[in-house]
């Protein structure tokens, strides 16, 4: 399985140390349940709902903050790369409108600043061209 995307790689990196903490968690609920003699049938049920508990309160979040990252990054990423995929297939003509006062509005600004003096670049080269032809 290949994670795609920067959002993919951070899911699957806060996945495992969320396991890797939920696993502590219970090594450490163990060692002290242990120590206090507790019976051995208690320890396992403990130790399950404790697992159960730590292993949701540190994943459930994960998904809440993919889905805040990927609408304040991810999409805007998209759009300038839909963007950038049309003038580099010839489209020179679809403006590219910044939607965010942010980075990624200043990326925007700076992308059709160049879409804007390729597409008058080829205008004079056109002129040039039937000019030469005369």
């Amino acid at each position: 399985m290949r994670i795609r995307g920067l959002l993919g790689r951070l899911t699957v990196y806060i996945i495992f140390g969320s396991v890797f903490s939920t696993l502590i968690t219970i090594a450490v609920l163990y060692f002290v349940l242990y120590i206090t003699e507790v019976p051995p049938h208690r320890i396992t049920r403990t130790l399950l709902f404790a697992g159960a508990v730590v292993g949701l309160a540190f994943t459930l979040p994960i998904f809440f903050v993919r889905a805040v990252l990927y609408k304040l990054l991810i999409e805007k990423i998209n759009r300038m790369i839909e963007a950038m995929d049309r003038v580099s297939r010839g489209d020179i003509d679809t403006p590219v409108e910044p939607q965010t006062n942010d980075e990624f509005g200043q990326m925007a600004e700076a992308f059709e600043r160049m879409r804007v003096s390729v597409k008058e670049m080829i205008v004079r080269l056109e002129e040039e061209i039937e000019r030469r032809k005369r």
